[in-house]
């Protein structure tokens, strides 16, 4: 059970006590300083050994008559007042400086999220229709679904969109933008052509890299700091990550213009995870033209008049995920793979996940300091001498 289900379950269970006292039980914010009430034996046993070495020398003078005239002035009763109200003195400054805190409120602080950047297909190839409406439009409502949940979990998402060439969004907490820049873009009007998985990934951490130097410079833009790779060198300049990083790449896995492979090598020395998610039929379906007006043009063909089949690589996508420590799933008819996704997420994050009860205490200092002082300024102003006749 979540601290979260706890509050909330103590909050509906008024008749339970433990519920009602659970947050309002004096502490010490300070119990380090336990040792301090080790003064308060000390300042009593300091007193007795005062007035028993005051005895001794008294019956030092010798005669009786004398040591009775001499004292006789002495407000005894003042001396052992002076003597308890000095101790409990003692006693509340240590407790004061221990920070006494009560009551107070409690809060539910939900961690940080983690950080992703969805690294989406739009060529042409994602027009074919092997996946039912089509493999576009089929991502799209993945992508909707997705970003509903990731909004939220409070994660940080970021957005490549890529054919030949790869443009984006960098991680935020925005997703009305993410889905309004998901609505513009179309494989029919992406430019270059082709499959750049390659510089997609490599886009994707520039985003992730930025969040990681934007955290670590905080709001004052303080320095950075590297971080080792497996090979135990530096990468320069690159702090690490303060939450989860995870690159979601979606698409039909047929790269022609980059090598994704090794951005994936980069990706793992970073400690990011690539998941990846094939859209299409191991099959092959015919890729699809469209004229300059965006409307299908019959089907793309080689030189020989055949025509071009598409078809998911699930090869080079399984090898982008596991090169990361990473995983992939395959697009089904009836299964959302997104879904599959996020479950792989959830369980990454389990624990950073968790909410935190807090509480916020009362300082109590005050109600202890402030009577000690007026005990030491008492002890000092009780009067050592009986008032004459």
């Amino acid at each position: 059970m979540s601290p979260a289900e706890v509050v909330r379950d103590l909050a509906q269970d008024a008749e339970t006590k433990d519920v009602l006292t659970l947050f309002e039980e004096v502490v010490l914010a300070r119990e380090d300083l336990l040792w301090l009430l080790v003064l308060v034996p000390l300042a009593a046993a300091a007193y007795l050994w005062a007035a028993r070495q005051r005895r001794r020398g008294l019956a030092s003078l010798g005669s009786p008559i004398l040591v009775e005239r001499l004292v006789g002035s002495v407000n005894h009763a003042s001396r052992v007042v002076a003597a308890v109200v000095s101790v409990l003195a003692v006693l509340l400054l240590s407790a004061g400086l221990m920070r006494v805190q009560y009551g107070g409120e409690t809060t539910i602080v939900a961690t940080t999220g983690l950080d992703i950047v969805l690294a989406v297909d739009y060529s042409k190839s994602m027009l074919a229709r092997d996946v039912y409406p089509s493999r576009s439009e089929r991502l799209a409502a993945e992508l909707q679904r997705f970003l509903d949940e990731a909004d939220r979990r409070g994660d940080r998402v970021g957005l490549v969109v890529f054919a030949g060439a790869a443009r984006g969004l960098p991680v935020s907490r925005d997703a009305r933008v993410l889905k309004l820049y998901l609505d513009k873009a179309d494989p029919r009007t992406e430019n270059p052509g082709g499959t750049a998985i390659g510089k997609a990934l490599k886009l994707a951490l520039t985003f992730l890299i930025d969040a990681r130097r934007a955290a670590a410079a905080g709001p004052e833009g303080g320095p950075t700091k590297s971080i080792p790779t497996r090979e135990g060198k530096a990468v320069e300049d690159i702090p690490p990550s303060e939450s989860d990083q995870v690159v979601i790449l979606l698409t039909d896995g047929e790269d022609t213009v980059s090598r994704p492979l090794e951005i994936a090598a980069e990706a793992a020395k970073l400690g990011v995870r690539i998941y990846t998610v094939g859209i299409g039929s191991k099959s092959g379906e015919p890729i699809q033209k469209f004229d300059s007006e965006g409307n299908p043009d019959g089907f793309v063909t080689d030189e020989q008049g055949n025509y071009l089949m598409t078809r998911v690589d699930e090869a080079t996508l399984k090898d982008i995920a596991k090169t990361t420590g990473g995983d992939y799933v395959l697009v089904e008819p009836d299964k959302f793979g997104l879904d599959r996704v996020s479950e792989w997420i959830r369980e990454l994050s389990k624990g950073q996940r968790e909410d935190t009860v807090t509480a916020h205490r009362e300082e109590g200092y005050a109600f202890l300091i402030i009577p000690a002082l007026l005990l030491l300024a008492l002890s000092l102003a009780l009067p050592e001498r009986k008032k004459g006749p």
